[in-house]
């Protein structure tokens, strides 16, 4: 895999769990993903909803950006087409509401002519773990990836492995369709 980033072009991994410590990972290679519209579900402290980086992160520039974060920012200044703010990761819920709202809209507009590609990528699961047990998490996970699979998007979500057990990165990770871990200067990608 490489330099060129995680290839996520393949039908048959449309969500993927990216085991990785690094925050400045490889770009993921979504090249082939007609009109990407992208909900980034991001409490980093790098937290951007910012176009251009996410055409960096992704090899792709969506046509639509949504930002799902704590922080109180506007719009604009952040270059996103909306921003919408939960009070803490801990509210699954509210998180759950919010994806729910902009996967809805965007399946309803791919009625239309132009095919739209939804896209979630949420980072980092990590963080939840310091407001939720992994029953609730999985539970989360779950419906917000079967949600993703109902409107034929893209699902993203890293999780730093050093941070959880291995019984808990087992658990998390039968949810997904691949699993990306690094390897050296190359990704392994393992799919169900």
């Amino acid at each position: 895999m490489g330099s060129e980033g995680i290839p996520l072009d393949d039908d048959t991994a449309r969500t993927v769990l990216v085991l990785d410590s690094d925050i400045c990972s490889e770009p993921l290679a979504l090249t082939a993903v007609p009109n990407p519209r992208l909900l980034a579900v991001d409490f980093t402290p790098r937290s951007t909803g910012n176009p251009d980086d996410w055409e960096e992160r992704l090899a792709i520039r969506p046509t639509e950006l949504v930002a799902v974060t704590t922080e109180t920012r506007d719009a604009d200044a952040l270059g996103a087409d909306e921003v919408e703010q939960v009070t803490s990761p801990a509210d699954l819920t509210g998180l759950g509401m919010k994806a729910t709202k902009h996967l809805s809209r965007w399946e309803a507009d791919a009625d239309g002519d132009d095919a739209t590609t939804p896209i979630v990528v949420f980072d980092s699961l990590t963080i939840l773990f310091q407001y939720a047990g992994l029953q609730s998490i999985f539970k989360f996970v779950h419906t917000l990836t079967t949600r993703i699979a109902n409107v034929d998007g893209y699902g993203v979500f890293f999780l730093d492995p050093v941070t959880q057990d291995d019984k808990t990165v087992h658990t998390l990770s039968s949810v997904f369709d691949a699993i990306a871990r690094r390897s050296g200067d190359e990704w392994d990608i393992v799919t169900r």
